[in-house]
């Protein structure tokens, strides 16, 4: 008889080990399903970011850098476009060069903007 009841509380010792490990056993497995969904949402976070980063580049960095390189030559193609009008002055430096006086009045009659 007592090696019933040895037997009988062993059984209630197991079965409450086994409840007790299914719990935490299936909150191990809730947990592991979160970080899984957290990762996916993690790495495409980071391709939205690298992506937003690229099209910021292509949007902005490029046309500057194209800026940067073209408008020299823009202004130069303007400037040159405009001389004729001006009679023939390029610039504000080719008046201011000549030390005559009366020289330099009558070529900023004829410079016009």
């Amino acid at each position: 008889m007592e090696n019933n009841e040895q037997q009988k509380e062993e059984r209630s010792r197991i079965d409450v080990r086994g409840d007790a490990e299914t719990p935490i056993q299936e909150q191990l497995n809730l947990q592991q399903e979160a970080l899984t969904k957290i990762y996916k949402s993690v790495e495409q976070t980071r391709k939205i970011m690298f992506w937003t980063g690229i099209i910021n580049i292509a949007v902005f960095v490029l046309p500057l850098i194209f800026v940067v390189i073209a408008l020299p030559r823009i202004i130069g193609t303007f400037t040159a476009s405009t001389g004729g009008l001006r009679g023939g002055v390029q610039n504000v430096a080719e008046i201011v060069d000549n030390p005559s006086l009366s020289e330099s009045l009558r070529r900023l009659e004829g410079f016009s903007l």
